[in-house]
């Protein structure tokens, strides 16, 4: 273990090397990147779409300290156009105007900053997969009381149980309201937490192979949704959840996978979250995101590589047997 955690801080400091030595970044290779725009909230959202327009790269250009004209000349942004954006940018807190220059008012997660942050979270991850390991008598024994585990086992739930329920989609709230004890940033009437962050190119996954949970189809009765990281174009077909095997949650189940699965450990990973939310805030600073956001905002995206790490760490041993294609789709029932 001693030997595993030389390793990790050398490749740590060779990676924020490497994130100091690229400051540099031209216009031109900025346009030929690829960043995506991650929105976390409710039912609010930003008033303005940064996909359009240039926007999220406008931003991301500021973040690399480009003067403006340079960035106005590759966008062929008009006078007008500067203008327009730049005031529809302010209106919307995405940024702010300080003194001769311009900082964006959002994560900018770049490629040097996303591959330490994966990092970076290495340690306080394996710490919950540990916990988690520890739990599983109590995670399991809930299952068993569960309708569904008449017809599949444990086992082949673990993926959603132990990522999904217990850290992801069905805890998130908690982690939000307990431990960041704090409202979402509230931006032109809207409150949300928005990210752009620069894909690392793995065709296979979503970048940095972070997990997610999106609803595919909602009614009054029912609601379907898929959790796993290949909502990519390279997994064709992946949004048709009428050709896929779903894991129906009568109301009885949703009510376990909601309420009481999550109720159970999510004392346990407070606990784990409070203990390191001194390294979190070096991180934050480290890194300079203080320049950008607020902590919460910071840490509610890093959470994201956080419990990814700790669902691979139980994948590799073999903890947590993954679905067929890393994707499991499932149907709650929306009034329970």
């Amino acid at each position: 273990m001693k030997t595993l955690k030389i390793f990790i801080t050398v490749l740590a400091a060779i990676i924020l090397t490497n994130c100091s030595a690229n400051t540099n970044r031209t216009v031109d290779d900025i346009l030929n990147s690829k960043f995506l725009v991650y929105q976390i909230s409710g039912f609010e959202g930003p008033r303005i779409d940064i996909n359009k327009d240039s926007l999220a790269l406008f931003l991301v250009a500021l973040h690399y300290n480009i003067p403006l004209s340079e960035i106005n000349s590759a966008l062929e942004w008009s006078p007008e156009a500067k203008e327009r954006n730049v005031n529809a940018l302010i209106e919307n807190k995405l940024l702010s105007k300080k003194e001769d220059y311009y900082q964006p008012n959002l994560g900018v997660i770049t490629l040097e900053r996303g591959n330490l942050l994966k990092v970076k979270a290495h340690d306080v991850a394996t710490e919950i997969a540990d916990s988690i390991y520890q739990w599983l008598p109590e995670i399991e024994k809930l299952h068993n009381e569960m309708i569904i585990s008449q017809k599949h086992d444990f086992r082949e739930l673990s993926f959603f149980y132990l990522s999904n329920v217990i850290l992801d989609n069905f805890q998130i709230q908690r982690v939000e309201e307990e431990f960041l004890n704090t409202e979402r940033p509230l931006r032109n009437g809207a409150r949300y937490y928005l990210a752009i962050v620069e894909d690392n190119f793995d065709h296979y996954t979503e970048p940095y192979g972070i997990y997610g949970n999106m609803g595919l189809f909602w009614d009054d009765d029912i609601g379907i949704s898929v959790y796993g990281n290949r909502r990519v174009e390279s997994n064709v077909g992946w949004y048709n959840y009428e050709d896929k095997y779903i894991y129906v949650f009568d109301e009885q189940d949703t009510q376990v996978i909601s309420q009481k699965m999550p109720d159970l450990f999510f004392p346990t990973l407070l606990d784990i979250l409070n203990r390191n939310k001194p390294v979190f805030e070096a991180t934050y600073q480290e890194l300079n995101f203080d320049n950008e956001i607020s902590f919460e905002e910071f840490f509610i995206f890093w959470y994201h590589w956080i419990y990814t790490e700790a669902t691979d760490v139980l994948v590799a041993n073999n903890i947590i047997r993954k679905p067929q294609d890393d994707m499991f789709y499932y149907q709650v029932a929306v009034n329970f």
